[in-house]
């Protein structure tokens, strides 16, 4: 079969297109005379033969041959296919310059890219490093600023401790000395009868406890005081041998509401101490 000259110079641009190698399918190269061409068909093309290949039979592909033998044969052809091949590989050629070149731009973004990343990677480590130095500075500051706190607040414990330690002496000192008051009262009224009145002394109230007499608050040394000068009133009474009973009667009763008031203020202390 044999194609006019316009088709083959169509199927040769076709071909070169669709990258289909009519020189390797008959085994030959660019350089092979037209005569070689012939003889490397026959020779490629001999298992692909009808009577060769009978139910075998591959038509197109027995076609391909043909076209390849005469393509190859014609030298307008032969030319207009190996054009056809070089201009492809010419944009072959260009598309991988130009793909080479937007991969080194891509390189070269990326690399730009990467430069950037690191260098706000660095910039935020150096961030993060200043942030921890002032948290540390900070953290320091209030451990300080706690130990003044501390230190401050033990010096007014001390203090408040030392002013408890002096006010339970005072009042150490106090009680003693109301103790030995009322030593020397007890031994003062020895052998005398024993005065009307309610008992003393029974219960140990501090000399600074605080007694309300309704119209007036006094400390219970001050009782004491008020109830011994009592006492020393009667006897001076009952040395003197009084004929004034009324006298006598109005010191005696006087003395009696002193104890009283004693008893009475120990009664109170007693049921404050045990409430609390």
């Amino acid at each position: 079969m044999s194609d006019d000259k316009a088709d083959l110079l169509r199927f040769a641009t076709e071909y070169a297109d669709n990258n289909i190698d009519l020189y390797e399918l008959l085994g030959v190269d660019a350089l092979t005379p037209k005569e070689d061409v012939h003889r490397a068909w026959r020779k490629a093309s001999l298992n692909n033969h009808p009577d060769k290949a009978r139910e075998k039979f591959d038509a197109a592909k027995w076609e391909l041959f043909e076209r390849a033998r005469d393509i190859l044969s014609d030298p307008n052809a032969r030319a207009a296919y190996d054009q056809s091949l070089k201009a492809k590989l010419l944009r072959k050629q260009e598309r991988e310059a130009m793909d080479k070149e937007h991969q080194r731009f891509a390189d070269d973004l990326e690399a730009r890219e990467n430069a950037h990343r690191q260098q706000m990677q660095q910039q935020q480590q150096r961030e993060q490093e200043k942030l921890a130095k002032e948290r540390e500075r900070l953290a320091e500051v209030q451990r300080l600023h706690d130990e003044e706190k501390e230190r401050q607040a033990k010096a007014a414990q001390d203090l408040e401790d030392r002013a408890e330690a002096l006010r339970r002496v005072r009042e150490n000192r106090e009680e003693k000395a109301r103790r030995k008051q009322m030593k020397k009262s007890i031994k003062a009224t020895k052998g005398i009868k024993k005065q009307p009145g309610p008992s003393n002394g029974t219960v140990l109230v501090p000399g600074d406890y605080l007694v309300d007499l309704g119209s007036v608050k006094k400390k219970y040394w001050e009782l004491v005081c008020d109830k011994l000068r009592a006492v020393q009133a009667v006897r001076n009474l009952q040395k003197l041998d009084a004929t004034n009973s009324q006298e006598l009667e109005d010191a005696e009763k006087k003395m009696i509401e002193a104890r009283q008031r004693i008893h009475d203020a120990e009664m109170k202390f007693q049921q404050d101490t045990a409430a609390v």
